[in-house]
């Protein structure tokens, strides 16, 4: 606690006042000081500029930056491996294109009543499906 000095106010006010008074601001100097550690500072703005760092410098928009290029680099190369995909699978090539190329909602029951499958069936063939997918795309990226 900081320094405390006793405040007398004289002969006319009554010492158990005095007493009183000067407790309760050694109590409100013992708040204060407690409640300095948690307390909440306002910083003015021309302060702040000095001290944060510009967004765009900052690593995170680096990564962001590579992982944007990697995913477009990615996307412009689903053409390429839809191709393949349908060379060497055609019947998950055409799930695929039914399934998500579709300008309607398409469900699985939809796609195995059209392939003559069961919905597992249509499932399990388009999980491999995309799996030969990402596959093209990771060898392409590799390469």
């Amino acid at each position: 606690m900081g320094k405390f000095f006793y405040t007398h106010f004289g002969d006319d006010v009554p010492r158990h006042i005095e007493d009183e008074y000067n407790k309760l601001r050694r109590k409100e100097m013992w708040i204060e000081e407690k409640e300095a550690d948690f307390r909440a500072y306002s910083v003015d703005y021309d302060e702040l500029v000095t001290v944060i760092a510009d967004p765009s410098t900052l690593p995170i928009n680096e990564i962001a930056a590579e992982k944007e290029a990697l995913f477009q680099s990615r996307l412009d190369f689903l053409p390429v491996a839809m191709e393949m995909l349908r060379a060497e699978f055609p019947e998950g090539y055409a799930l695929i294109k039914d399934y998500f190329y579709s300008t309607n909602k398409v469900t699985l029951m939809y796609l195995a009543s059209k392939y003559g499958l069961t919905k597992n069936m249509v499932r399990y063939r388009l999980r491999l499906a995309k799996e030969k997918l990402k596959e093209y795309i990771i060898l392409h990226k590799n390469e």
